[in-house]
């Protein structure tokens, strides 16, 4: 009880769907933490490839659960985990990436007065300049902007997050999952959010996952977009709402654009309806409207290029990093 008072118990959840090739490395990368007071359960998703036998050869360990359902998706796989777990915190991994070994430690350090810690990968910088703390709204909105890394591992939450939250594994789909869980938990979080700057986790990216063998459709990024704003609806003002929904839909028409061989479709209701929030916002942005109103994957591909330059235009902040970037370089040739 008392240890449980100084170094509150966490339940560290791996989805396992086929990653033989790495899921032991995965579950070896959580038992060697620093932090002792921890669970890991392992949910296999009707893994085919040996995953599971891998997994079997821990759950006799008095901290390691083991689980098996038929294959039904790592959003079904995550909600069986979060059943299952015994922690007052929450973690998720995936499991064919690693924990740092402090990765726990560093993040539970700042977990006092919050119910959610995001921390970063290796070789990710984006918070290495933000404050410790961000208040609830400004957290969600940033996910809303797709400012904020919208993954759920290497993250932090409480676990009556999940208990107040039951829309937290309500959209069972291919991809963005992870973007959705964070927007409805973060929709009931009412305290500040902490940053940890130091990486936890190490990230690996594979050709073969789902999130790189399933293309964004138009279709699909305006399904998203409307679990989205459902899921802030009311929480900010409607011109907060209205710039935020336009962002949203950026982010994945450019992903869709970049996994479709660039062919666009400016008669696309996603595509008309981006324009007619950006109309109702009264926002120029020309770097985005450019890219909007073609279709042929070579003027598109023209306009991807332009709308770099025209955005730093627009955002001058953006040119004076670029200019401070290439003063550095300049500077460190010199020295040499």
């Amino acid at each position: 009880m008392e240890n449980e008072l100084l170094h509150p118990f966490v339940s560290i959840i791996v989805p396992v769907y086929n990653t033989a090739e790495y899921v032991e490395e995965c579950i070896q990368s959580i038992l060697s933490q620093t932090y002792e007071n921890i669970e890991l359960i392992l949910v296999n998703d009707g893994s085919t490839d040996g995953s599971g036998e891998i997994c079997k050869k821990y759950e006799h360990l008095p901290n390691v659960s083991y689980f098996e359902q038929c294959n039904s998706g790592v959003v079904v796989s995550r909600k069986r985990g979060v059943s299952e777990a015994h922690g007052e915190w929450i973690m998720f991994m995936d499991s064919d990436d690693l924990l740092l070994e402090d990765g726990v430690q560093q993040i539970m350090l700042l977990s006092s007065g919050v119910d959610i810690v995001i921390g970063i990968h290796e070789g990710n910088t984006s918070l290495l300049k933000a404050p410790n703390y961000f208040e609830w709204d400004e957290y969600l909105y940033g996910l809303y902007l797709k400012r904020i890394h919208s993954a759920v591992w290497a993250k932090l939450f409480k676990r009556e997050l999940f208990e107040n939250c039951s829309q937290a594994f309500e959209y069972k789909i291919t991809r963005a999952e992870d973007a959705l869980m964070n927007l409805a938990i973060g929709s009931v979080n009412r305290k500040k959010v902490s940053i940890c700057r130091n990486a936890i986790y190490q990230y690996r990216k594979r050709d073969s996952s789902a999130t790189h063998t399933f293309k964004y459709s138009f279709d699909y990024c305006e399904r998203l977009s409307l679990i989205a704003d459902s899921l802030v609806k009311g929480l900010f003002s409607a011109d907060m709402e209205l710039r935020g929904g336009i962002n949203w839909r950026m982010f994945y028409y450019k992903m869709a654009l970049a996994e479709n061989d660039f062919q666009g479709d400016n008669h696309h209701p996603f595509v008309k309806g981006i324009i007619s929030r950006m109309n109702e916002a009264r926002v120029l942005r020309l770097s985005d409207r450019m890219i909007l109103y073609v279709s042929n994957r070579h003027a598109v591909r023209a306009c991807l290029f332009l709308s770099k330059f025209v955005r730093r235009i627009e955002i001058p902040s953006l040119f004076l990093k670029v200019f401070d970037r290439l003063r550095k370089k300049i500077l460190i040739n010199v020295c040499r």
